[in-house]
This record gives structure tokens, sequence and C-alpha cells, in this order.
């Protein structure tokens, strides 16, 4: 499956073509907007944010560069920040690197799926220790994860596919979560993050699944809610929507099964720390 690396050169002219159909990315429309955003942001006298090209087209690609949706994001992110500050003030990778090394909850997979997808794999059961790994402690690595793959662009354009796996799961794991945390989590994917999320499938979930689902169903807006599958352990019904030819064994694709986990791809995150330092800083005045 290859070393994992995160994708930061220009996107491909096949991106292009994609980004100009599904986000009226064009070199024009692009010019304009940046433009626009950034005298939106000069002159927004509470916000801190870069102002270079790169760092705004972060925000325009989501938003299918509409410079003041791409402002209203940036508001809620900052809101975000504030609102969970004691949780993500200045988090760097090494406050987490424990979680990505040392347990193996949060993956991601060095191929992307049929349609140019980053995907990742979050095991919520049998390799989830609730007593050394926390339900916050989850959240920072998820949150440390989005400020890597921002920086890709074939991961603005073409989105995300998280893949939620049960397997394992029992009532120490159903403890650990809270109202709170699935409100956070939610509000984090649908309102503060710039990540295009394309579809959150859940696999292996047992019959206490129920009560999980019952934290989080309240927080669910109807556009993720489309882009939400639950399979079971129909593993053929994920297939439908990630292809076999791009997952592992483990989860009933052709690839060569995962043997490897954060502990051979955390180092990625230590060779960014300058644009890590550079997303931290912005948020409000």
């Amino acid at each position: 499956m290859g070393k994992f690396e995160l994708e930061t050169a220009p996107p491909s002219e096949e991106l292009l073509a994609i980004a100009k159909q599904e986000l009226r990315e064009t070199p024009e429309v692009r010019a304009a907007a940046v433009e626009e955003l950034r005298k939106l942001v000069e002159a927004a006298t509470d916000l801190c944010y870069p102002t270079d090209e790169e760092f705004l087209i972060i925000f325009l690609r989501p938003t299918k560069f509409y410079a003041e949706s791409a402002l209203k994001l940036m508001r809620n992110i900052a809101e975000f920040n504030k609102t969970y500050k004691e949780t993500l003030f200045n988090l760097m990778p090494a406050d987490v690197q424990n979680v990505f090394i040392e347990h193996n909850i949060i993956n991601i997979l060095t191929n992307r799926d049929q349609h140019g997808r980053r995907m990742m794999v979050v095991n919520m059961g049998e390799t989830w220790d609730p007593k050394a790994v926390s339900e916050e402690h989850i959240f920072r690595v998820l949150y440390t994860i989005h400020k890597l793959a921002v920086l890709e662009p074939a991961t603005q354009i073409s989105g995300v596919v998280v893949i939620y796996d049960f397997k394992g799961m029992g009532m120490k794991h159903v403890r650990s979560m809270s109202p709170g945390g699935a409100k956070r989590l939610l509000t984090f994917i649908q309102e503060a993050s710039p990540l295009r999320v394309k579809g959150i499938h859940f696999i292996n979930q047992p019959m206490l699944f129920s009560m999980v689902w019952s934290l989080f169903k309240p927080f669910v807006q109807e556009k993720l809610n489309k882009r939400m599958f639950f399979h079971g352990d129909k593993l053929s019904k994920l297939h439908e929507h990630v292809h076999k030819e791009c997952l592992p064994s483990n989860y009933g694709g052709t690839l060569p099964a995962l043997d490897y986990g954060g502990k051979q791809w955390y180092p990625v995150a230590e060779q960014h720390l300058d644009f890590i330092k550079k997303w931290n800083s912005c948020g409000f005045k």
C-alpha cells in the first residue's frame, strides 16, 4: 500500500477538471474570489487569518469560491476554537503523539478511494482502551489530522471518507462517550471544518450501538445525514460506496491487510509544524 505521505503538489489537470465541475473553480473565478476574500478578512477587525492565496484557497474550495461563505466558515472556525479553547489551544502533534503511536485507534490509508478521496478508519471497539485514551484525546487527534489534510489540494477538492469500525464495542466504550463530545464532534464536522466530508460509514455495529447513536442523532443535520451509511457486518454494502480495489483485506478489500498505523505515519505531522503553528494562530484577535 506504500508509504504514507502528504500530497502537497499542485492539483493535476484531472483534479482541476473536477474542481471546475463541482466547485466552480477556474483561474478567473479563483483569482477574483481570493482577492474578495482577502479584502473581507482584512476588513474584519476581530479576525486573525493569513491572507496568502494558498491559505485562503483552503476556505474557498469547500464554499465553492463564494468569498462571503468562506468568511463565514472562518468565523465558525474561530468561534469553535474559542468555545473549545481548553481542548484545542495551540495544539501540536507532540501533544497527542502517544495516542498516534501507542494506540491503534485512528489510521489514515496510504491510498485514496475510486473518487480520489482520502480515507480514514476510526476504531471505536476492541482496539480502544477508554481508560488510556479518552473521548477528548480522540477528538484532539482527529483535529490534528484535519490540519494535515487541508494541506492536500487533492483532499481539498475530492474530500474525505471516514469509516467507523465498532467491532468489539462494549459498555465501557459506550460509557466513555457523552452528549457533549458528540455535539463537539458534529459541530466541528458540519460547521467548523474546511474538509468536504463525502461519506461516513459505520461498520460492525453491535446491538448496543443504538445507545451511541442516540447521543449523536440530535446533532446531525440533513446534509450530513444523507452521507451517513450503516452497514453492520455486511461489507458488501460498504463496497457499494468504497470499491474493494481501494480497501485492505481487513475490510473485504483486495489490497494487503493493514500492517501499519500511527507509528509509521506520525512523523509526517512533524514535517509540517510550521503550517500547524500558522493554523493555530488563526481565530479571533
